[in-house]
């Protein structure tokens, strides 16, 4: 059996550099702005930092590694384990040459794609699209407008939580297919290496940028607090369609009801819970479900303990 106590205890001992809380809320690091509290909360300064921490808790305590927190929602009842948040030293870009740059894992990847523009550098404007970081569009291969993370990605530096050494692996020898991959779960995205092509003229770029940003705006709540899609697109079908066609438009439960604007986004319109949100998610699948025979999955990642208000 874990003692938990002992871990706790051998974690504060350590000599770390990053930001170590304890009962740590979740809420504020998510877009949704809804759940409970993580046993442990750290951000580390460094590889080194991270690999301390990691070592000390080994085989005796869960971790999540989470990101931008755009496309999670941690349950109310909080995280059974460590929730491990990327510092700003983990935030860079570094161009090789005229081809190629690598950037850190807790970049943002809107930011990203307007330093690219700047920097003559085109072919990842989609990720104007994409409001998380760099790691997690790796991890699920995210995308927009009609491209994918995969599209230019070439090498990825990580750090196998198995083992605790710093690896570099090619993009090619893994799956990576419509919001899926298979990396293994051990291993933590530190940097990654994309192709892009040279471009200097920077106004086209930038413009570029601004007609993908116009679009989404008119087509998507990007001010309500939200979580991006919340459903993945089943084979050749429109999530937002099949919810829409299905009766689910005007659905709402608690603070979270479906979007006006786009039907395949859940919002918190100010109050609501994890619970209200999960649970309105469950009942337009099975909305869905019963009127077109398809059962929709979700893009949101759910992460935490269930509590009795939470239908196993």
């Amino acid at each position: 059996m874990i003692n938990k106590e002992n871990t706790y205890k051998k974690i504060q001992n350590l000599l770390l550099n990053g930001k170590l809380s304890f009962n740590f809320n979740l809420a504020s690091n998510t877009w949704l702005k809804t759940g409970g509290n993580a046993d442990i909360f750290f951000i580390p300064e460094d590889v080194n930092d991270l690999r301390r921490f990691l070592k000390s808790i080994k085989n005796n305590l869960p971790f999540y590694i989470l990101g931008a927190g755009s496309n999670t929602l941690f349950r109310d009842f909080g995280f059974d384990g460590a929730v491990i948040k990327l510092s700003k030293n983990f935030d860079y870009v570094k161009f090789i040459n005229d081809k190629e740059f690598k950037v850190g894992a807790a970049t943002n990847c809107i930011k990203l794609a307007r330093l690219l523009a700047k920097n003559s550098a085109t072919g990842l404007e989609f990720f104007s699209g994409i409001p998380g970081s760099i790691g997690g569009a790796i991890k699920m291969n995210a995308g927009a407008y009609g491209y994918e993370t995969s599209k230019l990605l070439t090498k990825i530096k990580l750090l196998d939580s198995k083992d605790g050494k710093i690896k570099e692996i090619l993009s090619k020898d893994y799956k990576m297919q419509y919001r899926h991959t298979n990396f293994p779960d051990e291993y933590i995205f530190l940097e990654a290496t994309f192709k892009y092509i040279k471009n200097d003229n920077i106004s086209e770029n930038l413009k570029k940028i601004n007609e993908l940003v116009s679009q989404r705006e008119l087509t998507q709540p990007i001010q309500e607090k939200t979580s991006g899609s919340t459903f993945k697109n089943p084979i050749h079908k429109k999530a937002w369609k099949l919810i829409q066609e299905s009766g689910c438009k005007n659905y709402k439960l608690g603070k979270a009801h479906l979007s006006r604007i786009h039907s395949n986004f859940i919002i918190n319109e100010g109050g609501a819970t994890s619970n209200d949100i999960e649970k309105l998610g469950e009942k337009i699948i099975n909305k869905v479900h019963q009127k077109f025979g398809i059962k929709l999955v979700w893009e949101i990642k759910i992460i935490g303990r269930k509590g009795l208000c939470q239908n196993d």
